[in-house]
């Protein structure tokens, strides 16, 4: 008979030893893939969440103070001298082509501005709309006007309407972090800024939550109207939010003032499964609408 051979114990044991480096080494490879893996889904999760958060404030106040009528109020003052009732207090403003329907009680609460030029000098009188009713205006005066607007009324071309509402507000002096934001925006092209179509962001140290406002009065402040969490509670713990107001100073010329509005976010949040998983973003906006006065 042939003789028979085989591995001898010497040579399974080295067998042995080979593959039990072989697969511990496999094992610790897919540990730690799994173990990044995790880490990477648990990041995505929170920058997903502070990014949709993000993205929403930014958006809504890039596009704040959208008043809608003002594209008639253009074409109706370029087109329809007005008629004073008188120069100065409370005064009925009509226009001779009896186009002042077409903005109607979307005016009410803007200012109505005449602009003068005498002697390469320009002046600009103010008047607050306070109401609209049969095709009139009317007007509550700053000061007095010149006396021919009664008798010879205001030109076409000389006169306009600044937007009803242009401020945005926080809760902090200009160039201050602060925790909460306001401002209106005409949404559903009515012209009116009316109680839903005034927003607000704001951070809630109990909930650890950015929130939005979806309605308040023209009188609320950040504590009032009705607020709702915009990051998920459950899943994200907001640690700090915070408005900084750090527009450059309004500059003045022919009789106007106009600012630049510009404001920079921060949010920082961690996961509340994983506190060690935290995230921050922070970005600068620039308001499109900037604010004539």
């Amino acid at each position: 008979m042939g003789r028979q051979s085989g591995f001898g114990l010497v040579e399974l044991m080295i067998g042995l030893l080979v593959g039990m480096i072989v697969v511990g080494a496999a094992v610790s490879l897919l540990s730690t893939t799994m173990a990044s893996s995790n880490d990477s889904i648990k990041m995505t999760r929170l920058d997903q969440e502070l990014r949709q958060t993000m993205t929403m404030l930014t958006r809504d106040l890039r596009r704040a103070t959208v008043w809608d009528p003002a594209a008639d109020v253009l074409r109706v003052s370029l087109a329809d001298p007005l008629t004073l009732s008188g120069n100065s207090g409370s005064v009925t403003v009509t226009s001779s082509g009896g186009n002042l329907g077409d903005i109607g009680l979307k005016a009410k609460g803007g200012t109505l501005i005449y602009t003068v030029k005498q002697a390469g000098v320009i002046t600009v009188y103010r008047g607050t709309i306070d109401s609209f009713n049969s095709g009139a205006y009317s007007v509550t005066l700053s000061g007095t006007w010149p006396a021919d607007v009664v008798k010879n009324g205001v030109p076409a071309g000389n006169w306009n309407i600044l937007r009803p509402e242009s401020t945005i507000a926080t809760d902090a002096v200009p160039g201050t972090p602060g925790v909460c934001v306001l401002f209106a925006s005409d949404t559903d092209a009515s012209g009116i800024y009316e109680n839903p179509e005034r927003f607000g962001y704001r951070y809630d140290a109990t909930a650890k939550a950015v929130q939005i406002r979806t309605s308040a009065a023209s009188t609320d402040t950040c504590t009032g109207g009705t607020w709702e969490n915009l990051t998920d509670e459950n899943t994200v713990e907001i640690e700090a939010f915070s408005v900084t107001d750090n527009s450059p100073a309004a500059f003045a010329g022919a009789g106007f003032s106009i600012a630049i509005r510009e404001y920079t976010i921060s949010i920082r949040g961690h996961l509340k499964s994983d506190p060690s998983v935290v995230r921050t973003l922070k970005e600068t906006v620039r308001v499109r609408n900037d604010r004539l006065s």
